[in-house]
């Protein structure tokens, strides 16, 4: 298998008839199978060829379902560029992306009805407009349409090279960049492990769907196992979808394994006379054994907390660059503060602390963008800002951010990854950042309201410095946070709902 049209077409010869996708329709459940996608994906890829008559780049915008999921891979299938946008942006924003990626046809879900007169007065280049409904609706293009009227067929065939996607960062301190993935990125990424899952696994996919670790860890390895996907329609609801769905595995960010985490101990609490075992497990659907976990740092202690729950829960690391995955969770041994194994055909080496990496997964570059390429690439070695260390088995650590670190006036390098990543071990706030001002390291904080609930400002004050002086024992005099700023707000997030590095400091010192 080379490219992702041997992938699809290869999950309909081996799985045809099985379940590919569940999700909520309405009031019922719909089933789609392997051989369904399939079938529908073509007639994607033979209309956009025959109304354009070329490859064309196909912007993307909405939630995770089977509608949006056949779009974006029979785009890709039939030699077009799919680009996937974030659905959480502001229209002007969606239009700033869709610009910069010439996108010529917009699939849309119809809940941004609203806002497509937006694109087209700001996006005159896209020349067509198809709506992510089953139904066919009077002057607009939809979905539903376009499979009666285009009966699936084989088109232009992708070759390795081919442009299968941009993807645009979410970075936290600068501009996204549109990553180039080709066909030959995505499948050495879905082929780099192996006995991942099985046709007999469920899996709930969760993340947002524009997010290559989703894409890639979600989709893409499903249609290569066989494994059903069922679809979680909305981040409120993945508790009542973990019961209803019964997945066997899910995909996590730290924030929402630790948000699962704290619902299932305050259930506990509440029911003293239940097992925390036998909570967990109603509350996880009653079949799920392990949480693959990526894209921010995991606490050790959130490990053994679902270690306690009986569920495994193990931490990958990787970027969009690398189509996601540099490293993977082992399922076989314990995690010793490590961000997983580095997969097959993954070199990596450190210079200057930094890591690097070459492997067939990496971009093709940033689209449009020569000298944001040639600064992140080179030699054939990704650049990926994050600094850290190999051991001798392959596991690789994770010490900080290059461009954020802190660099003080008598030569000593403090990583601010490093103290955030203490300082929220330590409970101190619901978010913190560290920061360097006027040469002094400060912790700039928003204690939340359930860390400190039913005590007053005065009391929660001194527990705070309390902590800030018990985290500074544990650490090198140089590292010391000298001073602490409290905010009565929360910090500025992107829409993945990690702190932006570059905004307006708003806390008060203590």
């Amino acid at each position: 298998m080379k490219t992702l049209f041997d992938l699809v077409s290869g999950a309909q010869s081996s799985y045809g008839d099985r379940v590919f996708i569940r999700e909520k329709y309405g009031a019922d459940i719909r089933e789609k199978t392997f051989g369904e996608f399939y079938s529908d994906a073509l007639s994607v890829s033979a209309f956009l060829r025959k109304k354009f008559g070329r490859a064309v780049h196909a912007g993307i915008i909405g939630p995770t379902s089977y509608n949006y999921l056949v779009c974006y891979l029979g785009t890709m299938i039939g030699g077009s560029t799919a680009v996937p946008v974030d659905a959480l942006l502001a229209p002007a924003d969606i239009c700033e992306l869709l610009a910069r990626a010439d996108v010529d046809v917009l699939f849309y879900d119809e809940r941004f009805s609203a806002a497509v007169p937006v694109f087209k007065a700001n996006c005159p280049n896209i020349l067509e407009y198809v709506m992510l409904s089953d139904n066919t609706d009077g002057d607009i293009t939809t979905l539903g349409g376009v499979l009666r009227s285009f009966p699936p067929q084989v088109s232009e065939r992708p070759e390795e090279s081919t442009l299968a996607a941009i993807l645009f960062t979410s970075g936290t301190t600068g501009k996204a960049k549109g990553v180039m993935l080709s066909h030959g990125n995505f499948m050495d990424n879905v082929f780099c492990c192996d006995n991942e899952s099985t046709t007999e696994d469920v899996l709930l996919t969760v993340l947002p769907i524009h997010h290559v670790y989703c894409f890639t860890c979600d989709i893409l390895l499903s249609l290569r196992y066989g494994t059903c996907v069922c679809v979680n329609d909305s981040l409120m609801k993945v508790a009542q979808n973990l019961k209803l769905f019964s997945p066997t595995i899910i995909l996590l960010v730290p924030m929402i394994a630790a948000t699962i985490c704290k619902q299932i101990k305050n259930a506990a609490k509440a029911n003293p006379d239940i097992p925390i075992q036998a909570i967990a497990k109603n509350a996880l659907g009653g079949r799920l054994k392990v949480i693959y976990s990526g894209g921010a740092y995991l606490a050790p202690e959130l490990i053994s907390a679902y270690e306690e729950l009986g569920v495994t829960i193990a931490q990958g690391y990787g970027m969009t660059e690398c189509s996601p995955r540099i490293t993977s969770g082992d399922l076989t041994r314990k995690s010793v503060g490590d961000v997983g194994t580095v997969v097959k055909g993954c070199e990596v080496k450190i210079v200057d602390g930094e890591i690097t990496v070459k492997s067939p997964s990496v971009m093709q570059g940033y689209y449009k963008d020569d000298a944001s390429t040639a600064e992140t690439i080179r030699d054939g070695w990704l650049y990926t800002g994050d600094l850290g260390y190999v051991d001798d088995e392959k596991r690789l650590f994770i010490t900080g951010r290059k461009k954020n670190l802190i660099i003080l006036s008598n030569g000593e390098n403090v990583s601010p990854e490093e103290l955030e990543n203490k300082a929220e071990a330590a409970q101190i706030a619901q978010e913190l950042m560290v920061y360097s001002e006027d040469e002094t390291l400060t912790l700039e904080l928003f204690p939340g309201k359930e860390l400190y609930a039913g005590k007053t400002g005065e009391e929660t004050a001194n527990e705070i410095r309390e902590k800030v002086k018990a985290l500074n024992k544990a650490l090198p005099s140089s590292k010391a946070i000298r001073r602490i700023r409290v905010r009565n707000e929360e910090f500025e997030k992107t829409t993945s709902r990690k702190i932006k590095r570059k905004q307006t400091f708003k806390g008060d010192i203590l």
